[in-house]
């Protein structure tokens, strides 16, 4: 096996990632990146004022730091891209997988080459290309995000990627990633959980294969991904994710389609209602295997004037298990509303007000109380530009 995925790392150094853009989430081109000799520099913010109104707990209000990013990015020259991004408002504890701090988003670099530059290799952390349009928007315009990206994706891992463009609306990759970026016990331990039935896995890292594709004028985009990973010893998880996203005039939406089967349960949601089901305690929840996470998250937004837009998101989730009770033992709901103003023209400062809810039910069996959570946000966000530098713009 080693010498397998030994093979598959030597081409490996000859494409892909795909470095997220604030502006735009898929180039028009790759032959040319977007500015050479680029370098930002850039601070990201949002803070709100948070009223929440949970069913099973006191209602509070408080005001909330939310997000706070740090983010190096730039072109080197033609070839040459890279990324740095720490979110600053989480623990610098260094992961003892990957060697990297806990706030470390990015730290990758990017080549570009062939005669057309249609190959892109990354290597470093990075993001994980699942087919998922709420995971490739900018953080900075998402209120609320499903178990999908909580649970069952590790957003950023170490990894590299290999990435291939037919033309400019056709790609095909193939990433080779961490599973994790904590080891299985550390990972387990620091979560209350033990596992006497499970070995880590020997090769805790999988392998995804995607494709994007845009059609209509650049209107309709796709990302679809199948991911095969291991956590535990002879136990592989499957993913697929079908992300699909539509941009015609002031209206733009997506809708991300998802299932998972985990042999062996680390997203640890399905295996925690099972221990408490079954009478564990914190500190002794068990792994269970063969679980299943499956749904779709949507979002629409329009565009009402230059300066006023609004945006209502929604989706639907659910877990199981094909050992215990059934696939459908807990369903979450999530749903959004918001109204952003944006006061000044070509600065990214937006003021927004949101109403921001999530309902978790269970099936009658487990005798759960159905939770939910209103909540309602006044804040704002803005990316500060530290450093901007550029010494020659090409076309778009």
């Amino acid at each position: 096996m080693k010498k397998i995925i030994f093979i598959f790392f030597l081409p490996l150094i000859t494409s892909i990632t795909f470095a997220r853009e604030k502006e735009s989430l898929v180039r028009d081109t790759l032959s040319t990146p977007f500015s050479l000799g680029r370098t930002n520099i850039e601070c990201y913010f949002r803070g709100n004022f948070f009223s929440d109104n949970p069913s099973l707990t006191h209602s509070s209000a408080h005001f909330q730091f939310e997000d706070t990013w740090l983010n190096l990015q730039g072109d080197y020259n033609k070839a040459l891209s890279y990324q740095v991004r720490f979110r600053l408002n989480r623990p610098l504890t260094i992961t003892d997988l990957d060697n990297t701090a806990v706030g470390l988003d990015y730290a990758y670099l990017l080549y570009r080459l062939g005669k057309n530059r249609q190959w892109e290799v990354t290597i470093g952390k990075q993001c994980e290309a699942i087919g998922s349009y709420e995971l490739t928007i900018h953080p900075l315009y998402e209120y609320i995000y499903g178990d999908y990206l909580n649970y069952v994706v590790n957003p950023f891992v170490a990894g590299a990627k290999v990435e291939y463009t037919f033309n400019n609306t056709q790609k095909i990759g193939f990433q080779l990633h961490n599973t994790l970026n904590e080891s299985f016990h550390s990972f387990l331990e620091k979560r209350g959980f033990i596992s006497p039935s499970l070995l880590p896995s020997k090769l805790p890292i999988g392998g995804l294969i995607y494709w994007k594709g845009e059609f209509g004028d650049h209107q309709f985009k796709t990302h679809y991904s199948y991911d095969l990973s291991q956590f535990a010893q002879g136990k592989y998880t499957h993913t697929f994710s079908l992300g699909n996203w539509l941009e015609v005039g002031k209206h733009l939406a997506y809708l991300d389609l998802y299932y998972a089967y985990m042999e062996a349960d680390y997203g640890l949601l399905s295996s925690k209602i099972l221990s408490q089901y079954e009478g564990r305690t914190p500190g002794n929840y068990e792994v269970y295997e063969n679980t299943v996470y499956k749904g779709l998250i949507s979002r629409y937004e329009y565009q009402i004037t230059p300066l006023w837009s609004a945006s209502a998101k929604g989706g639907i989730e659910f877990l199981g298990s094909r050992n215990s009770l059934n696939e459908h033992f807990r369903t979450h709901y999530i749903y959004a509303l918001a109204l952003q103003y944006a006061p000044f023209g070509n600065t990214d400062f937006r003021v927004h007000l949101a109403y921001i809810g999530k309902t978790v039910s269970y099936i009658e069996e487990l005798k759960l109380p159905e939770e939910q959570l209103h909540r309602f946000s006044l804040g704002a966000s803005y990316t500060l530009p530290v450093i901007k530098r550029e010494k020659v713009k090409s076309k778009r």
